[in-house]
């Protein structure tokens, strides 16, 4: 009998865990909303005294707000991100991911590369990092 009252306890932990976690929108094909995606999406990068670019970053993403910083950057080329956004699916997780990548690349005046996620995704606690480049831009 106590065996059943754990697993009772375990499945319900479990139903409330899977129903905090924000979920990309999807039309009815299956496709991402985007529309209903960027609304309200937001990405700041602080801007320090000393005139360099920070590395943290934050923001709002289908209503919840997440953190991220670049962790590692061999140059202004390659680069890894590590975002926290708990609340978020790891597809949402991904969509923030490609998005602060588009940003950090343009601040250097750099194209980004499509984000091979799926390769190069590592879960560090609360915290995705994927690893990723920028190109140089054909102006």
């Amino acid at each position: 009998m106590h065996l059943k009252s754990v697993l009772f306890v375990c499945f319900i932990t479990a139903q409330l865990a899977q129903a905090e976690t924000v979920r990309v929108p999807e039309l009815p094909d299956g496709s991402v909303d985007v529309e209903q995606m960027l609304s309200g999406f937001r990405i700041v990068f602080p801007v320090l005294s000393s005139g360099e670019q920070a590395s943290d970053f934050l923001g709002r993403f289908l209503g919840e707000d997440f953190s991220g910083s670049v962790v590692e950057a061999d140059n202004s080329v390659d680069l890894s991100i590590a975002i926290d956004a708990p609340t978020l699916s790891e597809h949402a997780n991904f969509l923030i991911a490609v998005l602060a990548i588009d940003a950090i690349c343009a601040r250097n005046g750099l194209r980004p590369v499509p984000v091979r996620w799926s390769e190069t995704k590592k879960r560090k606690g609360s915290n995705w990092e994927v690893s990723t480049s920028c190109s140089p831009s054909k102006e």
